[in-house]
Order: structure tokens, then C-alpha cells, then sequence
């Protein structure tokens, strides 16, 4: 598996199946403590700021505009331009921090969540795709795509191995480079890896490798 030598991609398939199962767990996840990950007082009161804030200087405006209207005075609107560029600067950072504590917190939760692995090809059955009719496509021979059903020894980043089945649908030509022995990340949720295990094909070629790297030292 040093080799990197990873599968052909399958064709992209919708993950939402995936994707709620992770939110599912998400919504029950806990820190590596054990204890409910939530934001501290302090986030949360930095969060509602973001809505608290809008609202005050939009009634300092009008207190200004008003004031400005019956004395046309400069000052006011001076204020006013000040306080909009404030809020303004304010919101766009506190808005910016809201989303990195938020995107730490999240990707802390799938850390206990989703994991991957490198799974290798046991067995392998490919099938061509039925037409709406029900009559079978193409041959794999002749182009067009193809289901494959591989049968695979999981060697995750963490935990112990695992074997799965992982169906997935490929271009002809793809398929036709499946084999025994083919290779390549999956992930999977880490408290069922036999039942939920699917092509990865949302990594980049760095994060492949740190997956094969991770694989290997575990």
C-alpha cells in the first residue's frame, strides 16, 4: 500500500445518505472528555452580539437622522458615518471568528464521528447497469457504466480491521482497471465501520496520503 497506487475514482454519487447519518451522530456526539460539546457563554454571547449589535446602531442612526433633521447640524451625519463604519468592521470580524470556532468545533466532532481507512479489493463483481426498461446496458467490454461490488479489508486510520461490502457505479473503462489487490481510501462512521464503510472521493491527493500514512502506522 506504500505505493499510493489508489482505485479509479467511481462515478460521483450523491452522499446525502452518508451525510444525514453523520448529522445524526453529530447531534449526539461528545467531546473526547465524554462531556457534550457546546459553545462556551462566552461564544454564545459573542454570537447573539452579531444580532444585538445591527439593531442598536440602526436605532442610533435614526436618533441621529432625527437629530440631524431639525437642527442640520454636520455632526450628526459625521456619527452616523462613523458608527456604520464601526459596526460595519465589527460585525465582519466577529462574524469571521464565529465561523472558525465554528468549523473547530465541527471538525473536532467528526474526528469522533467519521473516520477513514484504506480498503483493499477481496473480492470483485462488476455488473452492467439495467436501462429503465429492464434490460441490461452495455457490457463493460462494450463502454457505457457498470456496478461493482467489492468486497473489502478495511485498514483504518484508527481501530482495528474490518471487512465490508461497498457497491459503487463506474465508467466502463474505469471498472475494467479493478482487480484483486486494488486499493484506496474510504471512510466510514467510526460505531458501525462494517455498515456505513463508502468510497472516499472527496479527498485531495494530500489527504490521501495522510489517510495511506495514517493506515500504515496504526
Amino acid at each position: 500500500m506504500d505505493s499510493l497506487g489508489t482505485w479509479p475514482r467511481p462515478v460521483p454519487a450523491d452522499d446525502r445518505d452518508f451525510d444525514v447519518q453523520v448529522m445524526k451522530r453529530l447531534s449526539t456526539a461528545h467531546g473526547a472528555d465524554g462531556a457534550p460539546d457546546r459553545p462556551s457563554w462566552g461564544e454564545r454571547l459573542g454570537t447573539s452580539m452579531l444580532l444585538v449589535v445591527p439593531l442598536l446602531t440602526a436605532l442610533a442612526v435614526v436618533l441621529l437622522w432625527q437629530q440631524w433633521s431639525r437642527s442640520g447640524a454636520a455632526w450628526p451625519l459625521a456619527l452616523i458615518a462613523v458608527i456604520l463604519v464601526a459596526t460595519a468592521l465589527w460585525w465582519t470580524a466577529r462574524l469571521r471568528r464565529a465561523f472558525t470556532a465554528a468549523q473547530g468545533r465541527l471538525g473536532t466532532r467528526l474526528a469522533h464521528v467519521v473516520d477513514h481507512g484504506v480498503g483493499v479489493v477481496r473480492e470483485l463483481t462488476l455488473e452492467p447497469l439495467t436501462a429503465q426498461d429492464g434490460t441490461p446496458a452495455e457490457a463493460p467490454e462494450d463502454g457505457g457504466r457498470v456496478r461493482a461490488r467489492l468486497e473489502l479489508s478495511v485498514n483504518p486510520v484508527r481501530g482495528s480491521r474490518f471487512r465490508t461490502v461497498v457497491e459503487a457505479v463506474y465508467d466502463a473503462d474505469a471498472a475494467l482497471l479493478l482487480e484483486v489487490g486494488s486499493h484506496g481510501p474510504v471512510r466510514f462512521l467510526r460505531d458501525d465501520p462494517e455498515g456505513t464503510a463508502v468510497i472516499d472521493t472527496r479527498l485531495s491527493e494530500a489527504q490521501v496520503e495522510q489517510v495511506y500514512r495514517g493506515a500504515a502506522l496504526n
